[in-house]
C-alpha cells in the first residue's frame, strides 16, 4: 500500500514540476505520509538549497570537463553507490547519455551508455546524509533509497537546469532526462528544452 502511494507521489513529482520551495514541502509531507514510522530527525541537516547549488555545481563541472557528445538524445542520472572498496556505502549520483530516446526505445532508452561521467559522480552532502539513515534505520532503508532518493533527484532535475540547458542542447532542440537505478526502476523526468524542463 505504501510503495503504491511512494510511486504515485513520484509521479506526481514529475507531472506536476512545482517550483523548487514547494517542491521540498511536498517532499517533507510525503515522507511523513508513506513513513509515518520515520524519525524526520535523522533528515534535520539536509540543506535543500545548498543540495541544489551543490547540483547545478555538479552539472557545470561534470559537463564543462567532459562535453557531451553530438549523438546524445537523452541523460539519465544513476542513483548509485559511490563508496570505495571496504568503505560504508555511499548512494550518489553518476550522470549518464544514450542516442536512445523513450519514444524510440520506451523500455531500455537509457541502456546503451554512449557518454558516462561515472569518474564524476556527485558529492552532494544531502545524500551524504541520507545514506547514513539508510544504514541507520534498516526498517525504513528500502524506502529511503526506493523513495526518497529518487524524489529528491526528481526535485533536482525539475529545478537544476536553468543555468547550464543550453549546454545539453547544443545539438538538439531537446533532450530527453530521467533518472534511476542501473538494472531497476527507471523515472523519464521529462525533456531539456529553451523553456527549461517540460513534460513529455
Amino acid at each position: 500500500m505504501m510503495k503504491n502511494k511512494a510511486e504515485e507521489i513520484l509521479n506526481d513529482l514529475i507531472a506536476n514540476k512545482s517550483d523548487f520551495d514547494t517542491s521540498k514541502k511536498e517532499l517533507i509531507e510525503a515522507i511523513k505520509k508513506v513513513m509515518p514510522t520515520f524519525n524526520l530527525a535523522a533528515l534535520k541537516s539536509v540543506d535543500f538549497d545548498r543540495t541544489l547549488i551543490e547540483f547545478e555545481n555538479w552539472l557545470v563541472q561534470t559537463i564543462t570537463e567532459d562535453p557531451l557528445p553530438g549523438s546524445i538524445k537523452s541523460i539519465w542520472f544513476a542513483i548509485t553507490d559511490s563508496s570505495k572498496e571496504d568503505a560504508p556505502s555511499e548512494i550518489q549520483l553518476v550522470v549518464k547519455g544514450s542516442k536512445q530516446t523513450p519514444e524510440t526505445k520506451p523500455n531500455d532508452w537509457y541502456a546503451v551508455d554512449l557518454w558516462d561521467a561515472t569518474g564524476k559522480s556527485s558529492e552532494i552532502k544531502a545524500f551524504k546524509t541520507i545514506s547514513n539513515a539508510i544504514k541507520n534505520n534498516p526498517d525504513d532503508a528500502e524506502m529511503l533509497l526506493n523513495f526518497v532518493m529518487p524524489a529528491f533527484t526528481i526535485i533536482l532535475i525539475n529545478s537544476g537546469f536553468d543555468i547550464i540547458k543550453h549546454e545539453f542542447i547544443i545539438y538538439y532542440p531537446q533532450i530527453y532526462v530521467g533518472c534511476g537505478f542501473d538494472g531497476g526502476k527507471q523515472y523519464i523526468v521529462g525533456k531539456i528544452t529553451e523553456d527549461g524542463i517540460s513534460n513529455l
